[in-house]
């Protein structure tokens, strides 16, 4: 087990258990508190067990960024996702980040170590955009004439056209969507979020009418804005898996194949934007993303597509 961490000058203490448990106990209270996701802080516990089973077998007692560098690479070469790596380093990060905030240590070997990097210079999705063909196709497949229909064109719709992520549907809840500047919009509790703190505007008429067709249909209850209409989890809220199923579903019926998944909705949102000229600030702001590199990606992706440097190989030749 790993009892120290060197330099010894960095900790008041050799007892890692000890220190490691009041980290814990310090995230529950942030998660109570409101200031974190519970999710989020089970996956912080996770990189760090991650991080201390492997410290065990190799027999590591000492602590250094060269230390969390071996780690990394240990996990790379077994084949780990550079953004499963990351998702555990965070943990890490979020470890040695409280202990130095608490005094509990002098020092934070994690402060300059990278996250990994994804293969090559820029970043690519692992999942394929829908086509403008195959949105609206999926869009015409809710049988609307039904509730659940009305229901499924509604998450469909915001996902087609507002960017929303399948969690966001998830978590949503009646008192979430208002009306703001004489526009319709749903605020969402995004990823590390703890409460629904950033909006999305619904201003595509297909949207927005879609939006009050479900509302007129499931009343003013309050409560969680899509509910389920299984027969074992009526008026529940729905779940993610259910989601997952319902988007899937629509993919096959619609004649969608190839490596589609509920998040290739949001990134045909993104991109449609981008090809329409949206600036890249308010991309931005509609996708919610934290870091401008991210969304930068969709803009090389289009790029390599759209405007590919082979097209401007000429040798004069003469047609």
């Amino acid at each position: 087990m790993l009892t120290v961490i060197r330099p010894t000058s960095i900790t008041q203490s050799d007892d890692v258990s000890l220190l490691l448990a009041d980290w814990y106990a310090a995230l529950d209270l942030r998660v109570l508190a409101g200031e974190l996701a519970a999710n989020s802080a089970t996956a912080y516990k996770r990189g760090v067990g991650k991080f201390m089973t492997w410290c065990e077998a190799g027999k590591v007692d000492s602590v250094s960024p060269e230390t969390l560098r071996s780690w990394k690479a240990a996990l790379l070469s077994e084949g780990r996702r550079p953004a499963t790596v990351n998702a555990w380093f965070a943990g890490i990060k979020a470890l040695f980040s409280w202990a130095v905030e608490t005094r509990r240590l002098n020092y934070n070997p994690s402060e300059n170590v990278k996250g990994a990097t994804r293969k090559g210079q820029n970043k690519k999705h692992a999942r394929e955009a829908l086509t403008d063909v195959e949105v609206l196709r999926v869009l015409a497949q809710p049988n609307t004439s039904t509730p659940q229909g009305r229901r499924d064109l509604a998450i469909l719709a915001l996902m087609a056209f507002a960017g929303v992520r399948q969690i966001e549907v998830h978590r949503a809840d009646l008192a979430d969507l208002r009306s703001e500047s004489g526009r319709l919009v749903l605020y969402v509790t995004g990823k590390g979020h703890s409460e629904a703190d950033e909006i999305v505007v619904i201003g595509n008429p297909k949207a927005e009418n879609a939006m009050h067709d479900w509302l007129a249909e499931r009343g003013d209850h309050s409560g969680p804005l899509f509910t389920s209409y299984s027969d074992r989890s009526t008026g529940d809220r729905l779940g993610l898996r259910a989601i997952r199923g319902i988007v899937k579903g629509y993919y096959q019926a619609a004649g969608v194949r190839g490596n589609k998944t509920t998040h290739s909705l949001r990134h045909s949102a993104i991109s449609k934007a981008i090809m329409n000229g949206a600036p890249v600030q308010k991309v931005q702001s509609m996708a919610r993303h934290k870091n401008l590199d991210t969304t930068m990606v969709y803009y090389h992706e289009l790029d390599r597509l759209t405007n590919p440097a082979e097209d401007y190989i000429d040798y004069g030749e003469k047609e």
